[in-house]
């Protein structure tokens, strides 16, 4: 059931990472499909300005994603390296005591 957690780490950052990215061509994309309908309407004045998305929850919820996912996967892999220590502790009083 361990390597469960840490597949569900590895998918939380994924997922956050996704997420950002996904934003991050939005917000670039957006202006320029304003752009492009302003052309073929012909009518008004195009402002760029107009376009911008605030997007900034996004990028908190990637952020916070990611961040969650690393900090589980580390505190797992920390516990990892000290239950190695410990079988490895056990396994050398086990040769001495049995010698």
């Amino acid at each position: 059931m361990k390597p469960i957690s840490m597949v569900f780490s590895f998918i939380l950052i994924i997922l956050g990472i996704v997420i950002i990215t996904l934003t991050k061509t939005i917000e670039e994309v957006m202006p320029k499909l304003g752009y492009a309908a302003y052309q073929s309407a012909g009518a008004g004045s195009y402002s760029p300005y107009d376009y911008e998305m605030d997007l900034e929850l996004n990028y908190w919820f990637g952020g916070g994603s990611i961040l969650i996912g690393a900090v589980y996967f580390l505190s797992k892999l920390a516990f990892f390296r000290n239950a190695i220590t410990e079988i490895k502790l056990r396994d050398k009083e086990f040769h001495e005591k049995y010698k």
